[in-house]
């Protein structure tokens, strides 16, 4: 055999195995989507609030934001499994199951907290705690897929610490903009970023 073939040979299974211990097969497009829906889910959020009785608010807000992440997953799922299916693959790969078994802690973490604060009136903090659990979900999920998703978690855990440093401060942040910087802080960290991140996958992987 020749070297050049191989070298050649080594390398097929080189990328072959990195193929199977990374996950690939994640989708821009999915990321757009997922913001878009989240920009409903406020939409909604903003309409409960000046519309729904207090009482009734927080069925509103889980039933809300329970659609939202159903939805997102489905087209997520479906999404990555035509990128697989393009390949001559599936999504249901070892890599997969390491990206699950790496997000689950974050994102437990979030929904138990969110939960607690949901039950004690602190709404206002439960979008930091969101993209807290999120962005740990994501820097984990960075070591079985492309670097970009480490990057984005990072970028998702300063947002969500910068949000409730803020809101901490009583004696700082006038009590009747709370809603509205927790609100904002909502629709940047699951609408605007994902779209943009979406965006910025789709560019660079043409997926």
């Amino acid at each position: 055999m020749k070297k050049s073939q191989a070298e050649e040979d080594i390398q097929i299974i080189r990328e072959v195995m990195e193929r199977s211990a990374r996950y690939t097969h994640f989708s821009g497009l999915s990321g757009v989507l997922s913001g878009i829906l989240a920009l409903i889910g406020c939409a909604i959020t903003y309409w409960v609030n000046f519309n729904i009785s207090e009482l009734q608010q927080n069925n509103w807000y889980a039933l809300t934001w329970s659609s939202v992440l159903i939805a997102a997953i489905a087209e997520d799922l479906m999404l990555a499994q035509r990128n697989a299916q393009k390949n001559g693959g599936s999504i249901w790969v070892p890599a997969t199951y390491q990206v699950m078994k790496a997000i689950f802690p974050g994102v437990f973490v979030a929904f138990v907290i969110s939960l607690t604060a949901m039950l004690e009136g602190a709404l206002d903090a439960i979008p930091g705690v969101w993209a807290l659990g999120y962005g740990a979900a994501l820097c984990a999920a960075g070591m079985f897929t492309v670097k970009e998703v480490w990057v984005y978690g990072i970028i998702q855990l300063i947002t969500g610490s910068a949000s409730l440093l803020v809101l901490s401060q009583p004696a700082i942040i006038p009590r009747e903009i709370v809603p509205i910087i927790s609100f904002s802080q909502l629709a940047l960290s699951f609408g605007i970023y994902q779209i943009v991140f979406g965006l910025w996958m789709t560019r660079k992987y043409r997926k």
